[in-house]
């Protein structure tokens, strides 16, 4: 029995039992991983797997029942016990699902360029670990070297008339390396994600990794104090992802942010717009439709400074009387899609100019575990380099930077026009801010 049978056998079976609401809901995915290590190949993975869910929905509940069998046997069980679960349940406020109106436009996915088909994966990786020795003799070990990669779809069919199906896919490197010096040991690190022309050159993704690491010896120390920050762009967008659960209506309705009531206020400088923007071309999180099955479309969280919305799913936007943004995640959850400060106009040169004297941060440590959304205070690890006369200098031993999110957000000075995402899906420009506490470690 194929997918789209079975899923058709369930739904059909669903109905001739009288559920009146219910979703059946579909995914299977392929992944594999290989892994080199000292000129040899040490880890060779690859997996399959499927499951398919129904969820029916009973007075304000919604129960579910899955297995990984498309086994015809199984679907007077999976009926039976769907709907057993939602009737145990008690929720305090109304679940839904969506009927499938409103416009879904076309979204164009984020591929491996065609050449990852015919990639050499064990020849790729091991010129890329060989390079890294050539390339500078202060490299010390290769610690971590893979290539994964992986491809899924989805099928996603209720009774109130949705009928969606989806594929996705993803190809992706990772090195991870040590450089040392006069007992000095540093590390550095990057990832590919095979969608340039020129990520299919091994001797780019050492280079990358290798200068990060190298150029992090010979590192000094900075006075304690406030000064002007520049974050570099993806460093900034790994700060975003931290913080972004403060636009998540789940946050607010939680009153898990101090956004509560902002909607319409000045909450950041007039130069600071945010996106979540679900339609960008080639983006690492681009969807025509959320989990929900909700069509998605692009929204300006923040626009010149002023607070416009927060991110929904059906059961926060029904709380607050608003349409959903097409956020919705694991039935209750808010996720982001391509999430990112609009760039500015500067390059990255004028926006350390512009800063003068600083620092600039390169890379940032224990992100969630220093960071309360509460509150907004944070204080993080980080590395990076000290700005003299508006020109980057000396690595800087790891330091302690520290701040609050929400005065953060009103003391961004500068954007550069270098929007950049990580492969997570979030991305800014260079971003210098008016300043922030440092500290030695």
């Amino acid at each position: 029995m194929t997918p789209e049978q079975f899923v058709t056998k369930l739904y059909d079976t669903a109905l001739q039992a009288g559920i009146k609401e219910f979703s059946v809901v579909y995914g299977c995915g392929s992944s594999n991983r290989i892994d080199v290590y000292d000129g040899k190949v040490s880890n060779r993975r690859n997996n399959e797997g499927q499951g398919v869910s129904l969820s029916v929905k009973c007075g304000k509940n919604i129960g579910s029942f899955a297995c990984e069998e498309l086994n015809e046997e199984l679907i007077p069980l999976m009926v039976k016990e769907a709907k057993e679960n939602a009737e145990l349940i008690n929720a305090e406020e109304e679940n839904f699902f969506h009927d499938g109106s409103g416009e879904y436009k076309k979204a164009l996915k984020y591929k491996p360029l065609p050449e990852f088909s015919k990639l050499d994966k064990e020849k790729y990786l091991l010129e890329v670990e060989k390079s890294c020795y050539q390339i500078d003799k202060r490299v010390k070990k290769v610690i971590s070297l893979y290539i994964a990669d992986g491809k899924s779809s989805s099928i996603m069919k209720n009774s109130l008339g949705l009928d969606l199906k989806d594929d996705s896919e993803y190809a992706y490197a990772v090195l991870y390396l040590s450089a040392e010096e006069n007992g000095v040991t540093k590390t550095g690190s990057e990832i590919i994600l095979f969608d340039k022309k020129e990520d299919f050159t091994p001797l780019n993704l050492a280079k990358a990794a290798v200068e990060k690491a190298v150029g992090r010896l010979q590192a000094a120390n900075i006075k304690s104090g406030k000064c002007k920050i520049v974050f570099e762009n993806k460093t900034f967008a790994d700060f975003l992802e931290t913080i972004a659960g403060i636009f998540s209506a789940n946050s607010v309705q939680e009153k898990r942010s101090q956004l509560v009531g902002k909607i319409g206020e000045v909450i950041a400088s007039p130069i600071v717009t945010m996106i979540d923007n679900p339609l960008l071309e080639n983006g690492y999180n681009t969807r025509s439709y959320d989990s929900e099955g909700y069509p998605s479309d692009k929204h300006e969280v923040i626009k010149g400074g002023v607070l416009k919305m927060f991110l929904h799913n059906l059961r926060t936007a029904k709380k607050d009387g608003v349409a959903s943004t097409g956020n919705g995640s694991g039935g209750r959850g808010i996720s982001f899609s391509n999430f990112y400060l609009d760039k500015g106009n500067f390059s990255k040169d004028d926006v350390l100019a512009k800063a003068g004297d600083g620092v600039y941060l390169t890379d940032l440590n224990g992100l969630h575990a220093g960071y309360s959304s509460v509150s907004g205070n944070f204080s993080f690890g980080a590395e990076g380099f000290i700005i003299e006369n508006s020109k980057l200098g000396k690595a800087l031993n790891q330091i302690t930077v520290s701040g609050n999110v929400y005065r953060l957000l009103k003391d961004i000075e500068a954007l550069g026009n270098d929007l950049e995402f990580t492969h997570n899906g979030f991305g800014a420009p260079t971003v210098l801010i008016k300043e922030l506490a440092i500290s030695n470690e």
